[in-house]
């Protein structure tokens, strides 16, 4: 969701760079790889993806509260209609987002979840009618390539990988057109009041699993043993989703202080190159399948996230 245009809230893009502009979503991209893994290292203890999926959007929709303390103007009954529908749109990305995790390698997901960058352009153009310059059809080509390199694996390893690809990009398409109706229905109603209305939504969407989440309790306590609930799991997954819900903030921050959407984006897309360093050294501490103990595996995804990042970097130029 990173720059969806915070027009009431921030100034126009800066020409004069500033150390903040620089370290918030730097920070950002290293607290979501370091999220990712958080997140990844709970589903590998044993909690279901209903849980994460549940507290990781109660504490984002908590934070995002925060922008109620701003300045901001009023808003009629319809005004709420667009930053409800970004809501859902928003928590089905994130279903989508921690099916990814769960079926693969953080490497994997996190560049592929950077696609929504590119798709984002594609988006614009499609619902919104803006022209398509010469350098996002090169940032198409080549993150159709850097897709396939981080998509490599070796015989007999494809099934799996396939499910995180479908899955990142579901969510990239998902994120992408939350994007592109943020950038359309924001100035409209001010950011400040559109963020904390819009992840409240995915907040309350989140309740759809407490039916789920008692019954797993429920079952927890009649089967001795169940590691559901299990406290280290339940550590990893209160880190994930606060390292989640501050680097959210952190990149609003940075476009609503310093007003340098471009470069912020650009900086924040670092987190595929992160997501893939931080598997390849830190292997199964990080959640890593077999398949990043391969280092002609890791090349292959560490060449594709940097294509991936260029990519990115041709569409926000």
């Amino acid at each position: 969701m990173a720059g969806v245009g915070a027009r009431r809230f921030a100034r126009r893009d800066a020409p004069v760079v500033s150390s903040g502009v620089l370290l918030l979503p730097l920070s950002a991209a290293f607290g979501y790889a370091c999220g990712a893994i958080a997140v990844k290292r709970s589903l590998g203890a044993g909690l279901s993806g209903s849980l994460v999926n549940f507290v990781c959007n109660v504490v984002l929709a908590l934070l995002f509260q925060i922008f109620w303390l701003f300045p901001g103007g009023q808003m009629g009954i319809f005004s709420y209609f667009a930053p409800v529908a970004c809501g859902i749109l928003f928590f089905l990305g994130q279903i989508a987002t921690f099916r990814a995790i769960a079926a693969g390698d953080v490497s994997v997901a996190t560049p592929l979840l950077g696609t929504k960058v590119i798709l984002v352009a594609l988006f614009s153009v499609l619902l919104i009618g803006r022209a398509l310059p010469a350098s996002w059809w090169i940032a198409s080509l080549l993150a159709s390539i850097g897709i396939g390199m981080i998509s490599y694996a070796p015989a007999g390893h494809h099934g799996r990988l396939a499910v995180t690809v479908a899955w990142s990009l579901g969510a990239a398409s998902l994120f992408a057109m939350t994007d592109v109706l943020v950038q359309r229905w924001v100035p409209l109603i001010g950011y400040t009041r559109f963020a904390p209305v819009m992840f409240g939504v995915t907040g309350v969407c989140s309740m759809f699993y407490l039916p789920s989440l008692l019954k797993q309790m429920r079952h927890a306590k009649e089967s001795f043993g169940e590691v559901r609930f299990s406290i280290p799991g339940m550590r990893w997954l209160l880190a994930g989703a606060l390292l989640l819900g501050l680097q959210a903030l952190g990149m609003y921050s940075a476009i609503g202080l310093y007003g340098s959407a471009t470069m912020t984006n650009i900086l924040y897309g670092s987190r595929c190159l992160w997501s893939v360093l931080l598997v390849w050294i830190f292997g199964s501490l990080a959640g890593a399948s077999p398949l990043a103990h391969h280092s002609r595996v890791m090349g292959w995804r560490f060449a594709g996230a940097l294509l991936l990042f260029t990519a990115m970097a041709l569409v926000l130029r």
